[in-house]
């Protein structure tokens, strides 16, 4: 961001006052993106995933999608050397047991990058840590295949904070807009580290998830009864969820489905 910074005027570190700081944040972060939209389209992957497999190409893409939302450099590598290892045991009609939790993670990250994809968010990027929302940007939005007005996909659309409290994309992502919103508050007041909620949501490891939080999804990425959370998701988000009965709603439908017990969560 330091070549973002044209004049002394333009450097927020040292000013206490939050107002103005998020001001001058805000113009260098356009600044920054509009430099980077003017700048050739580069895969966030630094790593050769060349794969082949006849008949098996339609579910690389899928699986490698969605590591563009992951900001930690350590955690992408992690992903994209699981990607590998759930393709080739895919390929060889030999998956691991412990590929199923992975392909559970890998599956949500997929389901967000297609909305990233829908809602016209430019790909390089999603993986920057320093990235900030085209929401929050001033001046006309320019977002490619910008298109909400598909029934369902309302969902997807903007509040108001989303376009005032500066965040990084990947919220934007889920289609649970009450959810969203919470994120942000409880980002801004310091309850959430929204580092913590990521890695808890997208980072895939060859690990059981029964004890962890996560989510599922099952249908269309835009479709909110197309997602679950599990348990460990609802004790430790779950304040995330309130005002928010979609999600509880959507769990408990696929939970019915496989002749679970509802959770019960006062939402």
């Amino acid at each position: 961001m330091l070549c973002d910074v044209w004049e002394p005027s333009d450097v927020w570190t040292g000013i206490s006052d939050q107002s103005r700081r998020k001001k001058l944040q805000n113009k260098l972060n356009q600044r920054a993106y509009r430099r980077r939209r003017k700048q050739p389209i580069v895969d966030c992957d630094d790593h050769d995933l060349s794969l082949s497999a006849p008949g098996q190409d339609s579910i690389l893409p899928t699986l490698l999608g969605g590591c563009a939302l992951i900001r930690c450099p350590q955690r992408l590598s992690l992903a994209q050397s699981r990607v590998k290892e759930v393709y080739e045991g895919y390929s060889l009609h030999a998956p691991r047991p412990s590929a199923l939790h992975v392909l559970v993670r890998l599956r949500v990250l997929a389901a967000l990058a297609h909305n990233a994809a829908a809602m016209g968010f430019p790909p390089q990027g999603l993986c920057r840590d320093d990235f900030i929302s085209p929401y929050n940007l001033s001046g006309p939005l320019e977002l490619e295949n910008f298109d909400l007005t598909t029934p369902g996909r309302e969902s997807l659309r903007p509040t108001h904070l989303q376009r005032t409290v500066l965040h990084h994309p990947w919220i934007d992502l889920f289609p649970f807009p009450v959810f969203r919103d919470n994120v942000l508050l409880a980002m801004e007041s310091g309850l959430v580290d929204d580092d913590q909620l990521c890695a808890d949501i997208l980072e895939a490891k060859d690990e059981d998830l029964a004890g962890r939080p996560s989510l599922i999804v099952w249908g269309q990425s835009w479709d909110c009864m197309a997602w679950e959370a599990n348990e460990a998701f609802f004790r430790k988000w779950g304040f995330l969820t309130r005002g928010c009965p979609e999600m509880l709603e959507a769990t408990n439908h696929w939970r019915s489905k496989r002749g679970e017990r509802r959770i019960i969560y006062e939402v």
